[in-house]
């Protein structure tokens, strides 16, 4: 969840981290970064501004009410469907092609 300088972070976030499975348990609980400070995301500030997280949480449950943490909520609405879909740009996708030829043929 991020709002302003603040991202929560709720999930586990291994990639690119430098992490090994080890590491998950001390993730277990939400992490707070202001990425103003710290946008590679190192130090936990959630301890030193509760009323960040809490108000980042409320945010969090409005979501999960609207758009459903197991399911579809009220707030989603069904796909759309299109009756007879076609490529777009078909012509300028055939230029590409015809250009490749060209190119191979040089």
């Amino acid at each position: 969840m991020r709002s302003g300088p603040w991202k929560l972070a709720i999930a586990w976030q291994a990639t690119g981290k430098g992490f090994g499975p080890s590491a998950r348990a001390s993730f277990e609980k939400p992490r707070l970064y202001n990425l103003d400070t710290d946008i590679g995301e190192r130090t936990n500030v959630a301890a030193e501004h509760p009323e960040v997280v809490a108000r980042l949480q409320g945010f969090i449950e409005q979501m999960d009410g609207d758009l459903g943490r197991n399911g579809n909520g009220p707030g989603v609405r069904p796909p759309g469907r299109v009756a007879h879909p076609h490529v777009l740009f078909k012509g300028v996708a055939q230029e590409y092609i015809d250009m490749e030829y060209d190119l191979a043929d040089q």
